[in-house]
């Protein structure tokens, strides 16, 4: 049953959706099939028991639950399933939409057009209405629903006595329109240029003659889902004219609250990918303070986090960020304040890892050892970052017993390994050769520092390989 798709479907519901959607199975308004109601409960119970017993559910154990008396029936099994996963699809629907309350609105509304249900119509119209303006959000959206709120009072209106008002709503619906399609075409035409630059081709978008230019000349670049759309299309556009990242970045800051998380996020990733991408992966590492600076904007705006954890990527990239600049103190606060936040897995591994890497950075090397030298990493991204910390910290303060058993260890570590690939297993062989190497060479001696030197500049598959010219550099 594990791959069927109903049971796939429920699986991934919460405890919480499970008890919503018995409710909702049992109801006879949605379901009226009682067989549903016993299929439903019976891959209820099975899914318990799998969690219990790591047992899965079969067709045949579902089958006695509902029917114990009869033999199995492949192709009403079958139709049963189907008709439970409809309810299933329905009920998650119907969740989302009780989730928008003026989404839901807009579809009572053309219920509600008939003249003697005027005071009906007009009093969901002003809670709309209320909501609407009630809200920071100002993202294409608001504008989508602003819109189409008014056009069903312009309709309302259109063929009766009230018909000279009805013009005053189609004038500001057609603003949010307006406002909606420019987002919307921005939104599209942003990433038709990102996926550009990383995949041959582009969407086929069509575009009116001197459209960039229209909407300059619009008050429509008044709303923040207009104008943040279209800094991120001049931004892409023309990556050497850098005030339209600054613009981008200070709308972001001081407007964020007008868009939803989603979209806000998308917004966030192309400022972050302007900094990394376009300026510090071409020299200018002043970008790392306007990256980091994007970074507290993200843990100040909560757009970092997902159900209230944050994404261990978004913290490691954090962390590198801030040593690069070297805001030690931000960064053990960072650390200290947010790796509770981590999902539950990765905190321990996360705490002393990202801790010895400060300690490293600071040249706090003694603290770096104790740190590590004690720890087993499971995760195998901690375990080989770990070793190779350790031994540049050995190498820093000169252990050269420590720093050769290490090396010693390390090959063993990577070739029992299994699920590391031949071709990173490479990249750390060749470190911990040129590592060894290193501690061969003699300090004046300019013709064995020059040969090392090519062969660190040749190799292809090599981790470290800055750090390794630096210590030849210092010989």
């Amino acid at each position: 049953m594990q791959n069927n798709k109903l049971y796939s479907l429920l699986r991934s519901f919460s405890k919480n959706d499970l008890q919503r959607f018995a409710k909702y199975v049992n109801s006879p308004f949605f379901n009226e099939n009682k067989e549903l109601v016993q299929l439903f409960h019976a891959i209820k119970k099975g899914l318990v028991s799998n969690i219990k017993t790591g047992k899965e559910v079969s067709k045949l154990g579902l089958w006695l639950e509902i029917f114990p008396a009869k033999p199995f029936h492949d192709t009403r099994f079958r139709r049963l399933c189907s008709d439970l996963l409809k309810l299933a699809m329905d009920f998650l629907a119907y969740q989302q939409f009780k989730k928008t309350p003026l989404v839901s609105s807009l579809f009572l509304l053309p219920q509600l057009s008939a003249p003697q249900l005027d005071k009906h119509f007009t009093g969901v119209v002003r809670q709309m209405d209320k909501n609407l303006s009630q809200s920071d959000l100002r993202d294409s959206d608001y504008h989508y629903l602003n819109y189409m709120m008014l056009q069903r009072r312009y309709e309302h209106l259109e063929h009766s006595a009230k018909k000279a008002a009805a013009f005053d709503f189609i004038e500001k619906s057609d603003y949010h329109l307006d406002c909606f399609y420019f987002s919307k075409k921005l939104q599209h035409y942003s990433d038709s240029l990102s996926y550009q630059s990383m995949i041959s081709g582009a969407a086929a978008l069509h575009h009116f003659p001197h459209f960039l230019e229209y909407i300059q000349q619009t008050p429509y670049l008044n709303e923040p889902a207009v104008k943040a759309w279209q800094l991120v299309v001049l931004m892409i556009k023309n990556p050497d004219e850098e005030g339209f990242f600054m613009q981008l970045k200070k709308l972001v800051e001081e407007e964020g609250n007008c868009f939803q998380k989603k979209e806000l996020q998308t917004l966030f990733i192309h400022l972050m990918n302007y900094c990394i991408f376009v300026k510090i992966h071409k020299g200018n590492e002043t970008y790392y303070h306007e990256l980091l600076s994007l970074y507290k904007t993200g843990l100040a705006q909560n757009i970092l986090f997902e159900n209230n954890e944050l994404n261990p990527q978004h913290y490691k990239n954090i962390i590198t960020n801030a040593l690069h600049v070297k805001a030690f103190n931000w960064v053990e606060n960072f650390i200290q304040k947010y790796t509770p936040l981590l999902p539950p897995a990765d905190r321990n591994n996360a705490l002393t890892y990202n801790l010895a890497n400060v300690y490293f950075h600071k040249g706090e090397y003694e603290k770096v050892i104790g740190q590590l030298r004690e720890v087993e990493y499971q995760d195998i991204t901690y375990a080989l970052g770990s070793k190779l910390m350790l031994l540049r910290t050995y190498y820093e303060l000169d252990e050269i017993a420590p720093l050769d058993s290490l090396i010693d260890s390390f090959r063993i570590y990577l070739r029992r390994n299994q699920h590391i690939s031949k071709e990173v297993k490479q990249q750390y062989m060749n470190t911990l050769r040129f590592t060894r190497k290193l501690l061969g060479i003699a300090r004046y001696d300019q013709k064995s520092k020059e040969k090392i030197i090519e062969q660190i500049e040749s190799c292809k598959t090599l981790v470290l390989k800055e750090w390794l010219l630096d210590k030849v550099g210092e010989l």
